[in-house]
């Protein structure tokens, strides 16, 4: 079967416990991902992990193109189940192009009724998902479960580090003593300044010994978090040590993003930071760390010092 999810590195992992269960069913999975994430998941996780050779939300005719050559290559395999994990209408249209005998996606009911109706010419079978969020949230993993319940024998997705675990790290590590902190521009994007983030690093390196960590992409914030504080920040070229260096640590502080959701996925207990927003708590539902231990704490007054009271807890807990 072929899994579709052409979304970011926190999304995609959303689909761990799915994999997992299909694993646990012997079911042979290749998956579709962004260029971007395509080593978000151990070599382990699928028979193949593909990057999508064409761009998301356009519907250019060299893109469709695209598309359809990337169809055309992938329907030799004889897919039986083809599961569109994603909203972006690429996915979709991919589906269709390989032409599997099984083809199950999200549709959005009345709330989007066009997109609904195209969605469902495009595929055999669809499972309800707001569009907005829900009254009673659930968490993405249980929503993106629910693609594969024709397929897998188990009614919840998994919370067993030990099947979650090996699906994202292609070798274990032994946990080190330092607190993990995820440094990027996401912190002002959910409303931090400059100042907050370079206390937060300060508070934390005054009583843990502190790795900040962060990509390549983001040197120029590095640079700057680096020069307000003196505390080096790491630069990871690629995913593949970035995950290692969130499984090594003792524990991670980051804004809801790709690292906690790695966290999430490998055991590491984490303090995940959110914006104030609407519907809150309902955000938190959805986007928690899935199977580590975690805070999820908010990004406004005095949060830099919740957040390293929340490692006090979490670490404390933890050699406890």
């Amino acid at each position: 079967m072929l899994v579709i999810r052409l979304d970011g590195i926190g999304d995609a992992l959303a689909l761990t416990p799915l994999l997992a269960a299909l694993h646990a069913r012997n079911v042979p999975v290749d998956i579709v991902l962004r260029k971007q994430t395509a080593a978000v998941f151990s070599s382990g996780a699928g028979r193949r992990i593909e990057a999508a050779p064409f761009a998301l939300r356009s519907n250019s005719r060299t893109n469709r193109a695209h598309i359809d050559a990337f169809g055309d290559a992938l329907r030799t395999r004889d897919y039986s189940d083809v599961l569109v994990a994603t909203e972006d209408p690429s996915g979709y249209l991919l589906a269709q192009r390989i032409g599997a005998p099984r083809r199950v996606g999200f549709a959005n009911g009345l709330r989007k009724p066009f997109k609904t109706l195209w969605v469902r010419a495009l595929l055999t079978r669809t499972i309800y998902r707001a569009a907005a969020l829900d009254a009673a949230p659930r968490h993405e993993c249980e929503i993106l479960f629910a693609l594969g319940s024709h397929l897998i024998g188990e009614a919840h997705p998994t919370r067993d580090l030990s099947r979650l675990r090996p699906l994202v790290l292609d070798r274990d590590v032994a946990r080190d003593d330092r607190i993990a902190l995820q440094v990027t521009r996401k912190w002002l994007q959910f409303g931090a300044s400059m100042q907050d983030v370079a206390t937060l690093v300060l508070t934390i390196a005054r009583e843990f010994s502190l790795r900040c960590i962060a990509s390549d992409s983001e040197g120029a914030f590095a640079d700057a978090v680096m020069s307000r504080t003196g505390v080096e920040v790491e630069r990871f070229p690629s995913l593949e040590p970035w995950k290692q260096a969130i499984a090594d640590a003792s524990a991670l502080v980051a804004p809801d993003s790709g690292a906690t959701h790695v966290a999430g996925m490998v055991g590491t207990p984490a303090v995940a930071l959110f914006p104030r927003m609407r519907h809150l708590e309902r955000q938190i539902a959805r986007w928690y760390p899935w199977a580590c231990p975690h805070e999820a704490l908010t990004i406004e007054g005095g949060w830099p010092d919740r957040s390293a009271a929340a490692l006090r807890t979490l670490t404390s807990a933890r050699r406890a």
